[in-house]
């Protein structure tokens, strides 16, 4: 790939991330806060005396222990963002193509030098690896802003937090954890990004009704005909248990991406978005 193309994919990185700020940006900023606030609000309602043990507690479980080791402590912080990741994904995917034949945006961008394949591997790439990004800077704000919040704290009620380096440490070590978790889900869900980016290149009206509706139907004809239900267990095989995707130690990465049951996900999502590729040289 030359420099030009890199350029202009990173345009259109630059569009979607502009475009979608609010779901991107907003949405684990607004998660953050709510969080921030309260924690602050529970830790007024708390006795001064016992606060003072709380905080006297927590900086002597993480004193000396390896961050690596602590961090999948903090994975239980994150659960409120990767909800919040996931259905900003959803209403970003199903939305995306869709809105741009809505306002017209296709036929500029069809007359520029991009392709559709390029246009919707740049909605795949924000989903998959960009957007994740943002989420993990909103935690990481958070985790300093509540270090900060706790030093303070422990300094007003005479504390001595000697383990507050080592839990910093691991929160950080934790945004690690959280980033390549969001990837293996995103990875382990490429059939369902790829479903959504077909039917957001496919659907005249409501994109999302037209979506599901026709995963039904496939379901309804599967059963009906063949007397199996193949399609909805594997659908849920692969969205009931989030131990499948999440990473809650290192040394698990590379066993989740390289598996026989990721690579397959990732074989079916590649099928269905070069389908949304192919759907979006049609407009209306």
């Amino acid at each position: 790939m030359d420099r030009f193309k890199i350029v202009q994919f990173y345009a259109l990185l630059r569009r979607e991330v502009l475009e979608h700020r609010n779901l991107f940006i907003g949405a684990p900023a607004v998660v953050a806060l709510l969080i921030l606030v309260a924690t602050f609000w529970v830790a007024m309602q708390i006795d001064e005396t016992q606060l003072a043990e709380g905080l006297s507690y927590i900086s002597v479980l993480f004193d000396g222990l390896s961050p690596f080791d602590m961090a999948p402590f903090f994975m239980l912080l994150a659960i409120p963002f990767m909800l919040t990741l996931y259905i900003s994904s959803v209403i970003y995917l199903i939305n995306t193509l869709f809105q741009d034949r809505k306002e017209m945006s296709i036929l500029f961008w069809q007359s520029m030098p991009v392709s559709n394949l390029q246009t919707v591997l740049s909605k795949v790439f924000t989903i998959v690896i960009v957007a994740p990004i943002f989420y993990v800077l909103n935690i990481f704000a958070m985790y300093l802003i509540g270090m900060i919040l706790l030093t303070i704290l422990g300094v007003s009620n005479d504390v001595d937090l000697v383990g507050i380096g080592w839990m910093f440490l691991a929160a950080i070590a934790s945004l690690v954890l959280i980033y390549f978790s969001a990837l293996v889900t995103s990875l382990w869900l490429l059939p369902s990004i790829g479903w959504l980016l077909l039917f957001s290149a496919f659907a005249k009206k409501t994109p999302l009704l037209w979506a599901g509706g026709v995963f039904i139907l496939v379901g309804f004809f599967e059963d009906f005909i063949f007397g199996t239900q193949y399609l909805a267990d594997w659908v849920q095989s692969r969205a009931a248990n989030p131990n499948q995707y999440l990473i809650f130690e290192f040394q698990s990465l590379l066993e989740r991406i390289f598996n026989y049951e990721t690579l397959f996900g990732i074989v079916v999502g590649s099928i269905l978005i070069t389908g949304a590729v192919y759907m979006r040289r049609f407009t209306d």
